[in-house]
């Protein structure tokens, strides 16, 4: 048989004026059009705080906020670590100092807006971490760049801090920053970092516990460097006990949701994620990386998310967490074209199973925390003639059948095609000396973020608000 010359795809241009025009523009439209109301609660509660640190009321905050003896909006309590409130409080400082000394009141429309920053600059600043970790793992400068772009304007990501203005970017970006020093082999600041992530999320250790045992296989260290990484969320976790209200009870239904999913057993149901969360640790403990420590560090984080993301019923902002691993591991293979055209399939998944679970959080309702609200002064969920749009999509034979395998089946490609095989991976010996479309990795950026975020989550959208605002879905049924 002839062989095959091999062509990877075109050589990256670097960024034109357009471009930066064209991704601005996307990450400003959503950033002021967008949000979802978890970020207008937590605005408020870290607008409570403010008020309990100044009035002598710290250690009372929980059940301040539980009581709800002011105006602002928020239907839950504060449901996570006190530092998550803290960050949200620095920044909103400046808001409730001119309040205060103007006497006016909190203006909630403008808090919502101030705090999103905090969930955007975060994101920015993964995006920033993503390139330092490309460079680590070997890319050139412009290469690292470029990976960053992917990561930020990749659907999945964008859709969490820019559209939503959810905060799972706090956890990302420390998880991202301690995985430098874990390349650097400074496992001490890797675990110091790292802890600061499981404060804001404890997502952060999952991939702690597989990474700090591919490096170190002695049990004194292993157990320095866990408690090293408690450092933070065990003071402010007692500091709090017994005062956080219904906070406890959230946690303990976030981690039940890890054993939700069961392989059936002759003694009953194994949870799914537990069972092979607990063998990818023991394998990174028995595993010699030799030389592979640098690519084990993206990969490894990939494989758990992944595999936890198929696991559990997952919220749609938590996805963002596994994103930068699929996007740094791509940029390490050789050919990357059918990892482009696999992120486009996993987008696609991504938004119909939140139009399915999510159908009423997750569309055009978004639009009411943001300008468009301001401008039309119309909601679409107070709108008389509104139909979520998992009503409509819902009429599509199957499609919501396939949703989950789209995103799952990209998941474990990612998982299965992705793992280190002698000097390179599966993917790159299945892709040897194979002939594809030769088109530039800038071009595929463009793709990937026009059909995922524009074709899948806007377009629909727009014509969900445009149907609550005239009726036209009710005509159809």
């Amino acid at each position: 048989m002839k062989k095959i010359n091999v062509k990877t795809l075109a050589d990256s241009t670097p960024f034109r004026f357009y471009d930066t025009i064209f991704f601005s523009l996307a990450a400003l439209v959503s950033f002021f059009f967008m949000s979802h109301p978890d970020l207008w609660e937590t605005a408020n509660h870290s607008y409570v705080f403010l008020e309990c640190l100044f009035s002598g009321q710290f250690i009372d905050f929980y059940n301040v906020v539980a009581a709800h003896n002011n105006g602002y909006y928020y239907i839950n309590g504060a449901n996570y670590n006190v530092f998550i409130y803290i960050i949200f409080a620095l920044w909103e400082l400046p808001v409730f100092l001119f309040n205060r000394i103007a006497d006016l009141p909190l203006v909630e429309s403008f808090i919502i807006l101030w705090a999103k920053a905090v969930c955007a600059g975060f994101f920015a600043g993964c995006g920033y971490m993503v390139m330092r970790l490309a460079q680590k793992l070997g890319l050139t400068k412009e290469r690292a760049m470029l990976t960053a772009a992917f990561f930020l304007f990749n659907p999945v990501a964008f859709f969490s801090p820019m559209v939503m203005g959810q905060y799972d970017t706090l956890c990302l970006f420390f998880t991202l920053w301690a995985l430098c020093f874990y390349l650097d082999g400074n496992y001490t600041k890797f675990s110091l970092v790292i802890g600061v992530g499981v404060v804001c999320k404890f997502f952060a250790l999952l991939i702690f516990v597989p990474l700090i045992l591919l490096a170190e296989k002695r049990l004194l260290k292993i157990v320095k460097y866990g408690i090293i990484s408690m450092w933070l969320y065990i003071p402010t976790t007692l500091l709090f006990m017994g005062r956080t209200g219904e906070a406890g009870g959230f946690v303990s239904t976030m981690i039940g949701r890890m054993f939700s999913a069961e392989i059936p057993s002759g003694q009953g149901g194994a949870a799914l994620f537990v069972t092979v969360y607990a063998i990818i640790v023991f394998a990174a403990f028995l595993y010699n990386p030799k030389g592979k420590t640098a690519y084990m560090a993206v990969y490894l984080p990939m494989a758990v998310f992944g595999l936890l993301f198929h696991s559990i019923f997952w919220h749609p902002q938590w996805v963002v967490l596994l994103m930068p691993f699929v996007v740094l591991t791509t940029a390490l293979h050789k050919t990357r074209s059918p990892w482009y055209w696999l992120d486009m399939v996993m987008s696609a998944g991504f938004f119909l199973l939140c139009f399915c679970h999510y159908g009423t959080q997750t569309g055009a309702v978004l639009f009411d925390g943001g300008w468009l609200y301001s401008i039309w002064w119309f909601r679409v969920a107070t709108a008389p003639y509104w139909v979520a749009l998992d009503v409509l999509l819902g009429k599509v034979p199957f499609l919501f059948q396939l949703a989950p395998v789209m995103f799952s089946g990209a998941i474990f490609a990612n998982i299965i095609f992705k793992f280190p095989f002698g000097s390179t991976t599966f993917s790159d010996k299945l892709t040897a000396d194979v002939e594809y479309d030769k088109i530039s990795d800038k071009a595929f950026l463009y793709m990937i973020f026009i059909f995922g975020f524009i074709c899948m989550w806007l377009v629909p959208s727009l014509a969900e608000f445009a149907s609550a605002h005239n009726g036209w879905m009710i005509d159809i049924f």
